[in-house]
């Protein structure tokens, strides 16, 4: 409820409607419109009142460095996933490779010294 999490944020009831009219947290709301925080809106509470505080940001400034944190989380998301699949493609070509190399040293026969003249390998 709004009254325990505003307590627990270390602001006043109405500091919270604001942030939620201003679409930084945005609380569930009960059958009968009661705010109901999650322990994960309380830390953005807490994240945006020291960025208030702390940093002297007003909410236009804590709205941007959300939206830019949310950005880089998602962009580190799709780095981590783009090297997995990286990863996946180097052992994959080096298991290609290796079966290359098992196929052809088959082919290779090795012919002692001498035995093709320079006639032979004109046609190479």
């Amino acid at each position: 409820m709004i009254g325990i999490a505003a307590e627990l944020i270390g602001v006043h009831p109405q500091t919270l409607r604001m942030y939620e009219q201003k679409g930084l947290l945005c609380p569930r709301k009960s059958i009968k419109n009661t705010r109901l925080y999650s322990q994960e809106d309380i830390e953005l509470g807490q994240h945006i009142q020291r960025l208030t505080q702390e940093m002297g940001l007003n909410l236009a400034g804590v709205e941007k460095i959300l939206s830019l944190e949310r950005r880089v989380a998602r962009l580190e998301g799709e780095n981590r996933k783009l090297r997995e699949e990286l990863d996946r493609q180097k052992l994959e070509h080096s298991r290609n490779v290796a079966e290359v190399h098992r196929s052809y040293k088959k082919e290779i026969v090795l012919v002692p010294r001498g035995e093709l003249s320079r006639r032979d390998l004109k046609g190479f």
